[in-house]
């Protein structure tokens, strides 16, 4: 769930990062399956030769190497045919002549010119651990450390703990930079998109509802649908994913430890799709009083009671439709494939309850206060679309 990428140039360094990183993040609650994606050690025999004692031999670098990989790792200088079969030739030096370092060290190199010279005359032999693993990133060399989630435990709310504990450790080593990735950079980034996706549903609603309307209030009363259905996807959402329902009840009025509920990216798909639902309802209100107003003569706080009636049963069963067909995906929690599709049936479902009975009850109060009467051109109604007769 969470991938922290430490970058940095010297080795020893990332790997005394890892081990401070991990030994501060276990005592975390919420922290599970720590681990330390470090670079492995291997043993490993370098040989360094020096130039300058080769050049004095009539000898390269380049050419020692090649004498010693061919002695002791083998070179392929032929084929031979056997039935269906393809061998290679390889040539090396005999099993019991390549057994430790002193065999290396006592291998005799021979220049172009036929001058002979052990290695250990012109290098150094000796045996260390290396990195048998490389991992870098835009170049840099880094180190990992992941870690999961512990169950009833929010994924943004560790990570804010994992930064406030990670990022001093980071701060005391110069030269070294961290990243924090996972499923909590995707997240991120996926919130960015929702987010600006979001704003252009909003403004896409908005221009339908003007070009309808040719008025800014009764498109901004229709729009309040929009937190009265809010208010329901959020009380849905920590109704359904508090891991401690009255715990977090308990932490709102003081008492208590408040534990959040995850917010997953689903539960964000169903607060767009919930932006048109709300709206529907209070554009089918709306569009009644200017039906009734101007169209029928009815006074305004007639409209706004009688309105309010002949749009109960259409909205409330409409509502109960949407509900319906949404209750079986809500009770499908913690079954394989309800991963995305319960948080949009909880969301939508929690907003479709709390914007229908609100919207019958703000909706009419905020149009009787801020509506205003009949418009005083009727063609900007949209139930009166008069026909223009054909010349002959």
């Amino acid at each position: 769930d969470v991938a922290i990428k430490v970058f940095g140039d010297d080795l020893e360094e990332l790997r005394a990062i890892a081990r401070q990183v991990e030994k501060v993040l276990e005592p975390l609650p919420g922290v599970r399956d720590l681990v330390a994606n470090r670079e492995m050690l291997a043993d490993t025999v370098p040989i360094r030769f020096d130039s300058d004692k080769l050049a004095h031999y009539g000898l390269t670098p380049a050419d020692a190497a090649a004498q010693l990989e061919t002695a002791f790792l083998g070179r392929t200088v032929g084929v031979v045919n056997r039935g269906a079969s393809r061998l290679d030739i390889v040539l090396r030096l005999a099993r019991e002549e390549r057994q430790d370092l002193d065999d290396v060290r006592s291998f005799l190199l021979q220049s172009p010119s036929g001058a002979i010279v052990r290695v250990r005359d012109v290098a150094s032999v000796i045996e260390e651990q290396s990195s048998s693993l490389v991992t870098r990133e835009n170049v840099r060399r880094k180190a990992v450390i992941s870690c999961n989630v512990a169950e009833g435990h929010n994924l943004g709310d560790l990570v804010e703990e994992i930064r406030a504990r990670v990022d001093p450790v980071i701060a005391s080593y110069p030269g070294t930079y961290v990243e924090y990735g996972g499923q909590f950079e995707a997240q991120e980034e996926a919130s960015r998109r929702i987010l600006l996706a979001s704003l252009a549903v909003l403004a896409v609603i908005a221009i339908i509802l003007y070009s309808a309307f040719r008025s800014a209030r009764p498109v901004l009363l229709i729009l309040l649908n929009l937190p009265l259905a809010l208010v329901g996807g959020v009380v849905a959402l920590f109704l359904s994913d508090s891991p401690d329902i009255l715990r977090n009840v308990a932490a709102l009025f003081g008492t208590g430890t408040y534990v959040a509920p995850v917010v997953s990216i689903s539960a964000l798909v169903g607060f767009i799709g919930l932006a048109g639902v709300a709206c529907r309802n209070g554009l089918l209100l709306i569009s009644h009083y200017y039906h009734l107003m101007e169209e029928e003569g009815v006074a305004k706080a007639d409209a706004v009671m009688r309105g309010a009636r002949e749009r109960l049963v259409p909205i409330l069963m409409t509502a109960l439709t949407s509900a319906l067909a949404l209750v079986p995906l809500v009770l499908a929690k913690g079954e394989i494939g309800s991963e995305l599709q319960h948080p949009i049936a909880v969301v939508i479902l929690g907003g479709l309850v709390s914007s229908t009975f609100l919207n019958l009850f703000v909706v009419p109060i905020a149009f009787d206060l801020f509506g205003g009467g009949p418009r005083k051109n009727r063609d900007d109604t949209i139930d009166n679309l008069e026909t223009t007769p054909v010349q002959p």
